[in-house]
């Protein structure tokens, strides 16, 4: 846990050269730092004859343990745990309501050296070894956090403390009805499972997508909302990354242990990138397309549509001034902090920067076109994708100097 408190020392990382205005290929996040280039090593599951493990009705979530295993989460209700070189060690889970079975998984992660698997709705966990066996379950005693899914967070972190996002309000327990929608911001919080105490990190909204008052919410989301936030791989702290949405001109990284409190930060620049009038007209107008089915229904229905659509899906938005510096990041077993920034680079998905385990940035990767990397281990990453086809798959990419791929 140190070396990775370490790798969140605070780091100011000042722009060199004037600012340029921002255009469509520009990266946000302003840094000196070497670029890599991934070369694809292993692709599973894209071919017409695969083994069941392979055989993907959907694109699977991807996580790495310590030792670089690979695990995954399809449709079904268990985690199947790969080699890296793509062969079959076991599944953990499955169908049902016994011990350590599920009839809708949610999130899965490591805390130590076990496994912990979640139920969708009840949040609750269980447990198992590193031979795939269960060992407890813990019973999560809060209201449901379904409809909708940003209702309710509880996630384990190690030696019994639990990251948390509470509901907006109670839930009736006979009937199961539910608060009034509110779109409020929420604490982002750490503590002991069975205490009630918690330590705030940070806050967040409870629902950033478009809602709609008497008709509904709408997944219609034009910006990535801060603080986004991820679990250490081994459950020993929460890591967020911040930055104020209308003025994004700094990201934020914060380290918080297991006592609630941030250990280091890491500030880096970033470059403005405003919302033009033409860009928030077409926010407003994807909002009004994907509301007019809903809206025409509570009409027919005699319900309390809108007289004035594009009014309500306007006020209905989180529309800010600056687009968002980055969209996602994750972090990693070997103490590295993958950052995407919010930039799609011509011809390449993405462009990410990754900051070593001394806090510094250490190089830059593209992307491949059609692939999303997911989780990465020393110089290999893996990524998922879909074929021509529109057939998922998950692939390995070797991280290299430019110009070095077979």
């Amino acid at each position: 846990m140190g070396s990775f408190i370490r790798s969140l020392a605070i780091t100011a990382i000042a722009a060199t050269t004037t600012t340029l205005p921002p255009t469509r290929a520009t990266a946000q996040l302003i840094v000196e730092a070497e670029l890599r280039e991934a070369c694809e090593v292993l692709r599973l599951g894209d071919a017409l004859d695969v083994p069941e493990w392979l055989a993907f009705s959907r694109t699977p979530s991807i996580k790495l343990d310590r030792s670089g295993r690979l695990f995954l989460k399809g449709q079904d209700p268990q985690v199947t745990v790969l080699e890296p070189d793509g062969s079959f060690v076991r599944y953990i889970g499955g169908e049902g309501e016994g011990p350590g079975e599920f009839t809708l998984l949610g999130s899965f992660g490591f805390v130590a050296d076990t496994v912990w698997l979640q139920h969708l709705t009840l949040l609750h966990i269980s447990y198992f070894d590193s031979a795939g066996a269960h060992i407890r379950t813990e019973t999560d005693r809060g209201p449901p956090s379904s409809a909708p899914s940003l209702w309710r967070t509880s996630l384990p972190l190690a030696r019994g403390y639990g990251f948390y996002v509470p509901p907006i309000g109670d839930v009736d327990p006979e009937t199961g009805a539910r608060p009034e929608f509110k779109r409020v911001e929420l604490p982002m919080l750490v503590g002991i499972r069975p205490e009630a105490a918690r330590d705030t990190l940070a806050f967040k909204y409870n629902f950033t997508r478009m809602h709609i008052k008497g008709v509904g919410t709408f997944g219609h989301e034009p910006f990535v909302t801060p603080p986004l936030y991820r679990i250490h791989p081994n459950g020993e702290g929460v890591v967020t990354v911040d930055w104020e949405p209308n003025q994004p001109d700094e990201v934020i990284l914060r380290r918080y242990g297991l006592d609630g409190r941030s250990a280091r930060e890491t500030t880096i620049e970033a470059r403005l990138r405003s919302v033009s009038r033409e860009a928030r007209n077409d926010f407003i107008a994807e909002g009004m397309e994907a509301a007019e089915r809903g809206v025409a229904m509570a009409r027919q229905l005699g319900g309390g549509a809108p007289a004035g659509l594009r009014t309500a899906v306007t006020d209905g938005l989180l529309l800010y001034d600056y687009f968002e510096p980055v969209s996602s990041f994750f972090l990693t077993h070997d103490e590295r902090v993958w950052l995407r920034d919010a930039v799609t680079p011509e011809g390449y998905e993405a462009l990410w920067l990754v900051l070593g385990p001394d806090g510094e940035p250490e190089f830059r990767v593209h992307a491949p076109a059609g692939i999303a990397f997911r989780d990465a281990l020393g110089d290999r990453v893996w990524a998922v994708g879909r074929t021509e086809m529109d057939v998922p798959f998950i692939a390995q990419y070797e991280l290299v100097v430019p110009g070095e791929c077979e």
